[in-house]
This record gives C-alpha cells, sequence and structure tokens, in this order.
C-alpha cells in the first residue's frame, strides 16, 4: 500500500535521489531546464507559507512518489516535481499525488495552478489533462518543447 504525505527531512535524499535518477535516465534533454536546486534543499525550497511537498511512500518507507506546490502569488500555486518511480507507475500514485496537491492548493486558497512541463514528459501531461487541466502555451526552447497547463480551482468564478 502506499500512503500520501507531506515530505519529512528523512525523506530528503531519497526524493533526490528518485527525481535526479528518473531525470537523467529519462529527460536527459530536459535536465538543464529543470535544474536540482529546490531538491537539493526541499525545506527551505518549500517550507514557505501556501509551499508543500508531498511523498508517495511504501509500507516499508520508501518514496516512490513525489508532487510539489510552490506559492506563485497569492493567488496562483505552481504544480512542481510530480514523479512516480519506474517501478510504481501505472498503480494510481500518480493520480493520488495530484489529488494531494489539488486538496492542498484549495485549503490554502489558491484560485489557479499552473503546471509547466516538457512535451517528452507524457505522462505528467496526460496525467494531469485528466485532472482538467487545460494546454495555455507552448514555446520551443532549442531541442525541447515547453508546455504550459492551468487548472481553475473555481470553476463557477469564470
Amino acid at each position: 500500500m502506499v500512503t500520501i504525505r507531506r515530505c519529512v527531512k528523512e525523506d530528503e535524499p531519497a526524493v533526490l535521489e528518485l527525481i535526479s535518477g528518473i531525470m537523467s535516465r529519462e529527460f536527459k534533454d530536459a535536465a538543464t531546464a529543470y535544474p536540482l536546486e529546490d531538491v537539493e534543499r526541499i525545506s527551505s525550497a518549500y517550507g514557505g507559507i501556501g509551499d508543500a511537498f508531498f511523498v508517495a511512500v511504501t509500507d516499508q518507507n520508501k518514496v516512490v512518489g513525489t508532487v510539489a506546490i510552490k506559492k506563485e502569488d497569492d493567488r496562483v500555486a505552481l504544480l512542481r516535481r510530480l514523479f512516480v518511480a519506474p517501478t510504481h507507475r501505472n498503480l494510481q500514485i500518480g493520480k493520488k499525488l495530484i489529488t494531494k496537491a489539488l486538496e492542498f492548493s484549495r485549503e490554502v486558497g489558491y484560485g489557479e495552478v499552473i503546471f509547466k512541463t516538457t512535451s517528452k514528459m507524457s505522462g505528467a501531461i496526460e496525467l494531469c489533462k485528466k485532472n482538467g487541466f487545460i494546454q495555455r502555451a507552448h514555446v520551443a526552447l532549442g531541442p525541447i518543447e515547453l508546455l504550459k497547463f492551468s487548472l481553475n480551482l473555481n470553476p463557477q468564478k469564470g
């Protein structure tokens, strides 16, 4: 069984290993667009009011997924660091991570969540689309394409 919870200091080395491993194996071209500084210092990077870093952990407390919310401004949050270990994909972990991140965003009072990614991160793109995110921008940046998706958390208001 996998549980979604807040990242604690003891999780940080495993989070860095998971994300850097996936980036180097699956998304080499995107590595320059997504430096790991925030993952190297999760407590300070995601410790502000309106920020959160969540992990998916197994019963053995092994980190198998991540997602983060970072405050852009009082109304807008950034969905970041959506990763699931290759060994644990297609088990609805990504869906659970996004659900937790969006619950947090609503609780904090954000009206919109933005997700920026590359066209190569097809799993994350499909997951976001299934959760109501709409593509808003597309920019070619050398060999990679950057995409921006957004989700209105208050659809009745606009």
